[in-house]
């Protein structure tokens, strides 16, 4: 038992915490400093509350494979060919994304909070589209002021267009499912339609081939399980199709190759061109030390050593997150990572297959494994995973997901 004097310290410590993350939630796209501040604060004052009440970390089926992950990344340390930049990553990246994922579950305890973050992300992520709209028109970020280096495609507060495109496919799940839940507001379905014609208009136009992937699939694996959302997209696809003639050229190009995915041979294009040096240079890397990796971090400090010689630029990203985590972490870091991966979603398939009837934190859940199979998806093919803001935004979605799970079992668990 915890006295009256900590147990309202500890209840401070929650609100400082819900409150941390509904400004992280609004200020994801806009700011990286204040989400570093808001982020760290939500980190601070909930490890402040588990020990004040002496609480172990919130439960989860994904625990366990998470603290494997985690380990690993921490021995790959002292096995990394740059053990200051392994140490720093693991520090200042890794763990903060791992304790943020283990903030979400516990302060996101109740369907209402859970509703409040995802408004909050909503309003958000409309005033992003607006500024991605705004921006296609007048080649100028209203929010950011970036300079318009990528003319004919939007990318609006982010430094480029996959970038916004992974931000889209996180949060039109969400509006989506949203969508069959229940609300107070009469015109909120009308709101939600708005938002993601919005959004998806804007997807349309980061003429992102990755996001385009990503969002493919995750209107696949809702359509399979809400039979009208199934029904809307085939139309939107069809939509999209018929149309297409219309659209300007650079969109219309991409839409015809959008099976030949990244083969540039077929596209001919500099970024297929590059991507497929970068896949080449981070395989050599893995194949250096395919147990254990070079380290955690140390992908680009090695990059010009593998990298072939004909390219004269600075170092990069593999473009292909997998890649890079097998060339740093190795076999046993890619396979910690795609058990967490596989443990997410074999207990929320498990979890909304097991419920029959569909209230709001199922949709929620639902939403959650679309975003994070796009997100997985478009891994394969951009840098999303290891920049500050998207790297964050996977734990997000995991921790939401995980979130809706506990409201699922405790609400079954309150029927018996």
């Amino acid at each position: 038992m915890v006295s009256s004097k900590t147990q309202k310290i500890a209840d401070a410590c929650d609100k400082i915490t819900i409150f941390s993350l509904y400004a992280t939630a609004f200020f994801f796209p806009i700011s990286k400093a204040i989400i570093e501040i808001s982020s760290t604060l939500a980190i601070v004052s909930f490890l402040a509350k588990k020990i004040l009440k002496r609480e172990s970390l919130p439960r989860t089926p994904l625990t366990l494979s998470i603290l494997a992950y985690l380990s690993i990344c921490f021995f790959s340390i002292f096995f990394s060919a740059n053990f200051h930049i392994s140490a720093r990553i693991f520090a200042g990246k890794t763990v903060q994304d791992v304790l943020f994922f283990f903030v979400l579950i516990d302060a996101l305890s109740s369907e209402r909070r859970i509703r409040n973050f995802l408004y909050i992300l909503f309003l958000s992520a409309a005033l992003l589209g607006v500024d991605g709209i705004y921006q296609y028109f007048t080649h100028k970020d209203f929010l950011r002021h970036r300079p318009a280096i990528f003319v004919k495609r939007i990318y609006a507060t982010f430094p480029t267009p996959n970038d916004f495109g992974c931000y889209l496919i996180a949060v039109i799940p969400f509006s989506v499912t949203a969508f069959f839940t229940k609300f107070r507001l009469k015109a909120a379905r009308f709101l939600l339609a708005a938002l993601f014609f919005l959004l998806f208009t804007c997807l349309v136009m980061t003429v992102s081939r990755g996001a385009w992937y990503a969002f493919t699939a995750s209107a696949l694996f809702l359509g399979l399980w809400v039979y009208p959302i199934g029904l809307f997209f085939l139309f939107l696809a069809l939509f999209v199709a018929v149309t297409q003639p219309f659209y300007p050229e650079l969109i219309k190009s991409r839409l015809s190759n959008f099976f030949a995915g990244f083969d540039a041979s077929a596209l001919g294009d500099p970024g297929s061109i590059e991507r497929k040096m970068f896949w080449t240079a981070g395989w050599k890397m893995f194949m250096q030390r395919p147990l254990i990796g070079l380290g955690l971090g140390t992908f680009m400090s090695k990059f010009k050593q593998f990298m072939d010689e004909s390219y004269h630029y600075g170092p990069s990203y593999a473009h292909n997150c997998y890649l890079q985590m097998l060339a740093e972490l190795g076999i046993f870091g890619l396979a910690a990572f795609l058990t967490v991966l596989g443990l997410f979603f074999y207990s929320g398939i498990r979890e909304i297959t097991r419920i029959q009837e569909k209230p709001f934190c199922w949709y929620i859940l639902m939403a959650s494994l679309a975003a994070v199979l796009g997100y997985s998806v478009q891994m394969a093919v951009d840098t999303t995973f290891y920049s500050l803001d998207l790297g964050i935004l996977f734990w997000v979605l995991l921790g939401v997901g995980a979130a809706a799970m506990n409201q699922l079992k405790s609400g079954t668990a309150a029927l018996r």
